[in-house]
Formats: C-alpha cells, structure tokens, sequence
C-alpha cells in the first residue's frame, strides 16, 4: 500500500512512513552531476499539466533548456511558460515572484544552479507564502556544492541516477533534509528512463 505524494509516480511512500510529499509550497531538487534531476524536474511539469494547471520554467539566459526534450517527453509546450532572465542575483527571485502572483500556474520550475541569489531568506519567505496562497508547487533546483538554500525550504531531496542496462537509467530521489527533523530515508520505486543518444 502507497501514499501517493503527487510529485511523480516513482515517489509513492508506504504508509507507515506517513512522509507525504506537500503539494504546494517550496520544493529544493540538488542537481548532482549526471544525477538527471531536471529528468524530476521535467516529471512535475507532466504532472501538473496531466491536473489541468499550466508551468512555468524559469532559468537564466545562458540556461541549458531545451523545449524540444520536452516535446518528446510529452510536455505540452503550449501551455508552459519558459522565462529566461538576466544573471543579476535578484533576476530569478523577482521573476518567480512575479510569476507565482500571477496565481495561474500549478508548478514554478526555479533553475537557481550556479545563479547568484540575493542574500537573507526574505525572497524564500515571499515565494513560500505565494505558493501555498496559490496551491503551487515552487521548485527550486539547486547544486549540491551551494548547500541547502535555508531553514524555509521544507523539503529537500536529492536525485540518483543507476544504469540499469544499456540505454536504461533508474532514476529515484533521496531526502536529504525535511522540516520534520526525521531521519532522511531513499524514496522507494525508482523510475526507469531511456538515455538520451551517446550518453554512456
């Protein structure tokens, strides 16, 4: 038996570890290298389209997002927002802001790794309370080398990438910090993709 977490179909939890994943709210993803965390990324963005609610993808100019992946992992383009911003440390925070007032989107995407970000938490604080005031997910991707962003992301998790066999790739996620204070523990039922061409 599974509690479903709404984050995507290979993070249901037992029951017994009564660990629901919240639905709306601040959501930090480590983007380790060759981890495949914006793949998780991606899969909230299919979940809150598959619910009705249009997303929102905001990253840096010199961000690395390709619609067309997208597009072939079934992401209606149409209805997500891709706002690519200036790299001044108050450029992502601003835009989110912005972004999640607006009140129309079920997912924020906030690709902050190696973004410079204002200091204080003041700016985490906003975006919290605008997504649990609008019942969004507001997910903050992050490197693993800049630590947590602060005390207010209640949830951290990590993603893990394991070859299965040649082309295939279980992808699962690990919490690395929650504001419970219980014992981080492996997310079961990993997800199983096929790999991009020449990736080895």
């Amino acid at each position: 038996m599974v509690l479903a977490t709404g984050l995507v179909r290979a993070l249901d939890l037992p029951v017994r570890a009564r660990r629901a994943l919240p639905p709306d709210g601040l959501l930090e993803l480590v983007r380790a290298p060759g981890a495949a965390a914006t793949t998780l990324a991606v899969e909230l963005v299919l979940e809150s389209q598959r619910a009705g609610d249009p997303a929102a993808w905001i990253q840096r100019e010199d961000g690395a997002l390709f619609p067309p992946d997208l597009a072939a992992a079934g992401v209606d383009l149409e209805a997500l927002l891709v706002a690519r911003v200036p790299a001044s440390h108050a450029s992502l925070p601003k835009a989110a802001e912005l972004v999640l007032r607006s009140g129309a989107f079920g997912v924020v995407v906030i690709d902050a790794d190696g973004a410079a970000l204002p200091r204080g938490e003041a700016w985490l604080g906003r975006l919290g309370a605008l997504a649990r005031e609008h019942a969004c997910r507001c997910v903050l991707l992050t490197a693993p080398a800049e630590g947590s962003l602060g005390p207010l992301i209640p949830l951290r998790l990590a993603a893990a990438r394991r070859r299965l066999w040649p082309g295939r790739f279980a992808l699962s996620a690990e919490v690395h910090k929650d504001k419970s204070g219980a014992r981080p523990e492996r997310l079961p039922g990993p997800l199983v993709y096929a790999g991009p061409p020449g990736l080895p």
